[in-house]
């Protein structure tokens, strides 16, 4: 008896569908491609319920006749390729005749479409890959799409979904890739009945600043560049534009978008020794080269390509990007006949430029009254008014050790702590309690801090708000896509805002996280690490005496909540196996 059985069509597609529908971002991507494969003019995308509900793609591109509105949803039915060699021509941003199918298989869909040629158009409904309705209709030239209940047919798949901002944020930057790359298009995307993105056609830069807001618009420095048959066009951020989250970075393949961390590494390297570790530049590049030079055909979602000569391509965009910084006296180009001390005093120069355009730390705001009153202190230091007993002292003080550690004996033993670890440990025991109570200290801040974030940026943004309050911090929603922060943590003074902000956005992201406790626990962690002391400041007995105080007043006073331990415990047996 036969074990091996054909799977009925309904679940092949659902299972070929795993690959190419993964979200509801994967359905926006793929019906926007087709939108500009049928050379539309006008693209609008509504979105409801984070696309779960439905996702609506109105195009006016060339439209179907009906024979072809039945066949697109057929599996590997396409009207980009005829014969394998084809493959290697690839010039669409569709191709393989997968996506209408997959859509199909796990979604409920609608199809308007009206050929340019034609004097009326179809409606075809279908569900489980089938059409179960098909009319004629009166509709404008074009197609629309109406997608509704993902994986109503898959529970299991719909339950891995993350929330509804972590899948708008996906949507956003699938509908961002297809807008910078398609800027002679107009498009629309809305939300829940908010609008929030209306693209006029218009050149690059002008994409670019009404994407990401005019904060760009004097930190672009072209890129243009020719090899050959290949060549390499778009712009890169001037390096006080680098940021600490991702998501600004924008690689194109023959106006396609790819993930490549070995070119994304090209063009790092390009910027070392201009921005701070761990800070990533903006960058939005095209790669135009011969079709047949590299190979799209890899993975169904289509974002990852096989080059010829991938090292020689790596070597191009570097060369670009660094012949950029060089043609606007962001990176000094080598020069041997040029005077050394020139060249020192113009790399200081550029330094202190750079450091000036930083954003300052809250405390660096306040009149340095510190400053004055040492002077003074300084000036008057001989005039004692009572003779210091130094027997009253206690003998037993601990002792800064290299900046970074304290030493202090505890009868027998001696006790060294790492104080940063510490500092951590003991903020995040602060913060923990604030999360709890209704209401945190703030202090006020002399100026307001407005930041202003990109649209997938500003989405996390809103959701995290609340867990933000809760630390003492007075934030509020500034705008459109910006926030105004008017205080701070009482007891934060020496902090810097804008990063603490963005070092909260980056770990969300990287985390990806769902569960409210999650990202509490997250927003606590990133702050109790941004806040403690990292420079390497002299501490008073005071400040050393406090730190081991309210260190041991911690619910877990050995370990940071990185998991490095505070501080070590050696007895006079471990002192004397030393000599």
């Amino acid at each position: 008896m036969s074990i091996i059985n054909k799977l009925p069509n309904s679940v092949a597609n659902q299972i070929a569908a795993g690959e190419v529908i993964q979200r509801p971002a994967s359905i926006v991507k793929e019906l926007l491609e087709n939108s500009i494969d049928a050379e539309a003019k006008n693209i609008k995308v509504i979105i409801k319920d984070a696309g779960k509900q439905s996702i609506t793609i109105i195009d006016d591109g060339i439209g179907m006749n009906l024979e072809d509105a039945r066949k697109c949803f057929s599996r590997h039915s396409t009207s980009k390729l005829k014969k394998a060699e084809d493959l290697f021509k690839i010039k669409t941003m569709g191709f393989r005749g997968e996506a209408l199918a997959s859509v199909s298989a796990v979604t409920e869909v609608v199809l308007k479409t009206k050929s340019r040629c034609e004097d009326f158009g179809y409606e075809l409904k279908l569900k489980n890959s089938e059409i179960i309705e098909e009319n004629q209709v009166n509709t404008k030239d074009g197609t629309t799409i109406i997608t509704k209940n993902l994986f109503f047919n898959i529970p299991a798949r719909r339950n891995f979904l993350k929330s509804n901002n972590i899948e708008l944020r996906h949507i956003i930057d699938e509908f961002i890739r297809c807008a910078l790359s398609n800027n002679n298009i107009n498009f629309i995307l809305i939300n829940e009945d908010s609008e929030i993105f209306n693209l006029k056609k218009s050149n690059l830069s002008k994409r670019i600043i009404s994407i990401f807001k005019k904060k760009y618009e004097k930190q672009l420095i072209s890129c243009n560049e020719k090899f050959g048959a290949i060549s390499i066009n778009g712009f890169i951020g001037k390096p006080e534009s680098a940021k600490k989250t991702r998501g600004e970075q924008f690689i194109y393949v023959n106006n396609r978008f790819i993930k490549n961390n070995y070119l994304n590494h090209s063009i790092l390297k390009s910027y070392e020794g201009l921005i701070e570790d761990k800070k990533i530049p903006f960058y939005i590049l095209f790669i135009d080269i011969n079709s047949d030079q590299v190979d799209v055909n890899i993975h169904p979602t289509k974002t990852e390509v096989k080059f010829e000569d991938e090292k020689l391509i790596y070597s191009l965009i570097n060369s670009s990007v660094n012949r950029s910084l060089e043609k606007y006296n962001i990176s000094p180009s080598l020069n041997f006949d040029a005077d050394i001390n020139f060249v020192k005093k113009a790399v200081v120069n550029y330094d202190q430029n750079i450091n000036a355009s930083k954003t300052i730390s809250h405390l660096e705001k306040k009149t340095n009254w510190d400053e004055i009153f040492n002077k003074v202190k300084i000036e008057n230091i001989d005039n004692k008014l009572f003779d210091i007993n130094n027997d009253d002292e206690k003998d037993n003080k601990p002792v800064q050790f290299l900046d970074i550690f304290i030493f202090k004996q505890l009868g027998e033993k001696l006790l060294v702590f790492n104080h940063k670890n510490c500092q951590e440990r003991i903020l995040h025991d602060k913060f923990s309690k604030n999360t709890l109570s209704s209401y945190s200290n703030s202090q006020q801040n002399l100026f307001p801090q407005y930041i202003e974030f990109n649209s997938s940026d500003y989405e996390i943004i809103k959701n995290i708000i609340p867990d933000i309050r809760s630390l003492g911090f007075n934030i509020e929603i500034f705008g459109k896509n910006s926030i105004v922060i008017n205080g701070i943590p009482t007891g934060l003074d020496d902090i810097n805002e804008k990063e603490i902000i963005e070092s909260f956005l980056e770990e969300i992201k990287n985390n990806n996280s769902d569960i409210k406790a999650e990202k509490k626990k997250i927003i606590v962690n990133t702050l109790s690490k941004k806040a403690r002391i990292t420079n390497n400041k002299k501490l008073t007995l005071e400040e050393m005496n406090s730190i081991i105080d309210r260190l041991f007043a911690c619910k877990n006073s050995k370990y940071s909540p990185s998991g490095k331990q505070n501080y070590i415990e050696l007895g006079i047996e471990n002192i004397e196996n030393l000599f």
